[in-house]
């Protein structure tokens, strides 16, 4: 039980982990005029020009990672179709139980033996 919680946790940061990822792709960009020296501009650039690379990396991941969730459900997809086709290529069989399955005789066999010897 302690191994599907500490899975369960690892998920909830990995969520969270997104959520905060997806927020902060979504405020506004800072505009570089408010910065007054060119040594402050330069810092910024070369910072900005890293995180512009991590942000398209990102993007590049993400679009594989969405592409092979897909490829799986596709997959998946067919697995489930050629289960229901199987089951309806399949004769219909009788799917009930009875006291033969259970005990190796049917109650109307056991009557019929009964009668048969009685009349003997």
């Amino acid at each position: 039980m302690s191994m599907l919680k500490f899975l369960l946790e690892i998920v909830i940061v990995c969520a969270f982990g997104v959520v905060v990822y997806l927020f902060t792709r979504m405020l506004p960009r800072i505009d570089d005029a408010h910065i007054a020296s060119k040594e402050e501009k330069m810092k910024g650039d070369a910072l900005s020009v890293y995180l512009e690379k991590i942000d398209e990396w990102l993007t590049i991941m993400f679009e594989k990672f969405l592409r092979r969730v897909k490829v799986w459900i596709l997959r998946l997809d067919n697995l489930v179709n050629e289960q229901l086709n199987k089951f309806k290529k399949e004769p219909q069989k009788k799917r009930q139980f009875t006291e033969e399955n259970e005990h190796g005789k049917d109650e109307d066999e056991k009557d019929g033996e009964g009668k048969d010897s009685d009349e003997d």
